[in-house]
Formats: structure tokens, C-alpha cells, sequence
């Protein structure tokens, strides 16, 4: 009986010397000083909401494992959100630089991860950021090649300000690399462009339609419609009758729920597949009553869907879910996540906070994350392409059965693209 009491006292002594350690730890984590990562974010648009999500996901994590080691010492993070506004109507780009300079000169924050998301906003906050000295890490929107140009043409001055969100180029590239492998696939040939008419959307679709022409599309086909249009019969019936196969979109606008309302209504025989910002929430088949079967549509990010394509995507998709209580969106949920571990790894690396090992450290990351390996170019933007082991991955998603799987690219693929009924191959 001796030797049993003395026994179960030895477990208990063992266990309460366990979690003592585990709460010195704690102590210790929360006496360290914070390092304060500003985070401006838009708060009432959807890849802004998409974004901040990514960014607390990825600091809980960060913090409940530790913190980051910053020269043997671990600090916790601290994230200071503040709502950029950049994409509600009417707010002036000064407004939006205002919010960020108070993350700089008033909270005083180490770093800023984050948005803005409008290109404009996002590149006019680039010389703040050179001004104050201040490393910046672009992960919600900010799509445009403007971005790259301005640093390409003075590198030192705009060495503080990282892209690892998107890069339209790459988008466009990818949906013209789709289209050829339709093309190979089910022999299509004819392509109708149907776009919001906005200054983006023009600007991109004729991109997209000199690009298409080069790979052997015909175009037999041209909607420009006004955001906010209601009534789509009339480009759709001109649609039906160009002997288009496919239906390229390029739209931002929640309306196009009623476009694909009535694209199924009409049995539209050409397949709808583009940049559709109604499209890439998990909510849309409800919205639709299911007509937005077969459409194809890009997230821009693998992870906002189950894919097998790296270790770290389902593990996040799974943990975003349980997280949030809804599936990753699309734009901003996975890049924002990742700018946690590329900001926590290039500390980590340069063992400091000090701006110019920080830059240094960050141009040399080669990180396993949730979209592929996350690498910088000389411009500082992040390295898309089709290898995971060297890039990160896009993705592009069709609505199969009430769910957005995956079809685009092959390395991330979870199905094949599937055709209406309607649609003779």
C-alpha cells in the first residue's frame, strides 16, 4: 500500500510540475513585450472580412504555440486591426492613409500585414511605408502590375513593402492555360465575353480577349452591362445564338447570382466560367437555388477549398471551418494567414526586429505554406506558378453538387470539369 501511495504521489508531483512549467511558460510569454503587427483592412468588403479572419487565425496559432523567437526570446503577437475603409464607396485615398499612418505614428506597430485592398489605396501607401521606414507585407488584394512597375523602377526606395497577395497577370494567365486545356479537352473554339463596366473589368477582359485570339479562341461575342443590371435575357439570348461554348465573365458585382439564374433558366449551351465575385462564397448555391451548377470560377488561392495539393491545405481549410464556422471564401483568407508565418519566420531568421535584417530575411524566404512554397521575386512580389515545391498555387473551382471543388490547377485538382446537360461535347 506504501508503494502505491508513493507511487500515485510521485504522478501527481510529476503532473504539477507539468503544468507549472507550462504555466511559467505562459507567464513568461505574456510579460514578454508584444510585437505589434498593424493590420489595415476593409472591413466592410468581403475580401477584407475574408483577410482578417486569415490574420487572427494565424496570430492565435502563432501565440498559443509560443509566440516568435526574436533572439532567444519569445514574444508574443499583437495585432492591431483597424478598419482601411478602402472599399466602401466615397472614401478617398487620403482617408484610407490616414488610418494607416496612425497604425504607425499612433499605436507605434512594428510591421503592417494586411490591406489595403484597392490597387490605389494599396499603392499609394507604399511611399508611407518608405517614408517612415516601416516594412510592409501586402496580403489582401492589390492585384494590380502597377504594383510591380513601381517597384521595379526604384527598388531601394520601396525595398520596405512586400506582395504576397495576388497578381492579376498570373490570374489571367491561369484562366487562359484553363481555357486551352477546354479547348484540348472538349474541342471548344468560341468564347462570348460578358463584364460589369467598370474601368477593371474593361481593362482586364481585353487582356483576356488579345490573349484567348492568340490561342486559337474566336471571339463571337461582347457584353458590357451597368453594375447593378437586373436583367440579363437579352446579352444571354445573343449568347445562345453566337454558338458560343464558353460564357468568359469578368464581374464583381452580387447581380451576376441573376445572370446564372437565368443562364440556367435559358439553357444557356456555353459553360460560365471567369472572375465572379458572387461566385466564390460557399453561400452561392443557396443564393441560386442551385443554378450555378457548372460554374466555373476562380478563389485565387488553393486552400479555400479541400485539395491535397500540400500538407498544410487541408489542415487549414479543416481549422478555418472549425475556426469560423464557415468554409475559407476565396481572396484573402489563405495569403493573410500565410503573412502571419512569413512575417514570424523572417523574424526568426534575422533573430531581430530591425527593418534592414528584416527586409534581407524576407527576401530570402523560402517557406512551406498552405498554397505551395512562398518565395519573393526581385520586385518583391510572390512567386505564383504550378509547382508547389517552388510557387504557390491558384485555384480555380467549379460548383459540382452544392460544393466548390477544385478542377484548376491539375497539381491541386480534387475533380474534373463537368458539363450542364444541355451542353452537346
Amino acid at each position: 500500500m506504501a508503494g502505491k501511495r508513493l507511487k500515485t504521489t510521485g504522478i501527481i508531483f510529476g503532473m504539477a510540475i507539468f503544468f507549472l512549467l507550462i504555466l511559467t511558460e505562459g507567464l513568461v510569454l505574456a510579460k514578454a513585450k508584444p510585437i505589434l503587427v498593424g493590420a489595415p483592412v476593409p472591413r466592410a468588403s468581403a475580401y477584407g472580412q475574408n483577410g482578417e479572419r486569415g490574420l487572427i487565425m494565424a496570430g492565435e496559432e502563432v501565440n498559443a504555440a509560443g509566440g516568435v523567437n526574436v533572439g532567444g526570446t519569445m514574444r508574443p503577437l499583437k495585432l492591431e486591426i483597424i478598419d482601411s475603409r478602402d472599399e466602401e464607396p466615397g472614401v478617398p485615398t487620403s482617408s484610407v492613409l490616414l488610418a494607416i499612418e496612425k497604425l504607425i505614428l499612433q499605436k507605434k506597430v512594428d510591421v503592417v500585414v494586411g490591406g489595403p485592398c484597392m490597387s490605389e489605396c494599396s499603392i499609394a501607401a507604399m511611399d508611407l511605408f518608405a517614408k517612415y521606414k516601416k516594412v510592409d507585407i501586402v496580403s489582401i488584394g492589390t492585384y494590380t502590375p502597377t504594383w510591380d512597375m513601381k517597384v521595379a523602377k526604384n527598388r531601394e526606395k520601396y525595398k520596405h513593402s512586400f506582395r504576397e497577395s495576388g497578381s492579376v497577370k498570373w490570374y489571367i494567365k491561369e484562366a487562359i492555360d484553363l481555357m486551352s486545356k477546354m479547348k484540348s479537352e472538349f474541342g471548344f473554339s468560341k468564347l462570348f465575353v460578358s463584364i460589369d463596366d467598370s474601368l477593371m473589368c474593361r481593362k482586364a477582359a481585353g487582356i483576356v480577349q488579345k490573349l484567348a485570339k492568340k490561342t486559337g479562341w474566336e471571339i463571337v461575342g461582347f457584353d458590357k452591362h451597368p453594375i447593378g443590371t437586373t436583367d440579363y435575357s437579352a446579352a444571354l439570348t445573343e449568347c445562345k445564338k453566337s454558338g458560343a461554348q464558353v460564357l468568359f465573365m469578368w464581374a464583381y458585382s452580387p447581380e451576376t447570382s441573376i445572370l446564372l439564374k437565368q443562364w440556367a433558366d435559358m439553357e444557356v449551351p456555353a459553360l460560365p466560367m471567369g472572375f465572379i465575385g458572387a461566385a466564390e462564397d460557399p453561400g452561392f448555391w443557396k443564393a441560386t437555388n442551385g443554378k450555378c451548377a457548372y460554374t466555373i470560377v476562380t478563389l485565387s488561392e488553393t486552400g479555400c477549398v479541400p485539395t491535397n495539393a500540400t500538407p498544410k491545405a487541408m489542415e487549414f481549410f479543416n481549422n478555418f471551418k472549425k475556426r469560423w464556422g464557415v468554409e475559407p471564401r476565396s481572396t484573402g483568407c489563405v495569403s493573410a494567414y500565410e503573412s502571419i508565418y512569413v512575417l514570424k519566420d523572417a523574424i526568426e531568421r534575422a533573430g531581430s526586429l530591425d527593418r534592414l535584417k528584416l527586409i534581407a530575411a524576407l527576401e530570402k524566404t523560402n517557406l512551406p505554406a498552405v498554397r505551395g512554397t512562398i518565395r519573393f521575386d526581385q520586385n518583391h512580389q510572390i512567386i505564383y506558378g504550378y509547382d508547389p515545391k517552388v510557387s504557390v498555387l491558384g485555384c480555380w473551382v467549379q460548383w459540382q453538387n452544392g460544393r466548390r471543388v477544385q478542377i484548376f490547377p491539375e497539381v491541386a485538382a480534387m475533380g474534373k470539369i463537368q458539363m450542364p446537360p444541355w451542353i452537346k461535347q
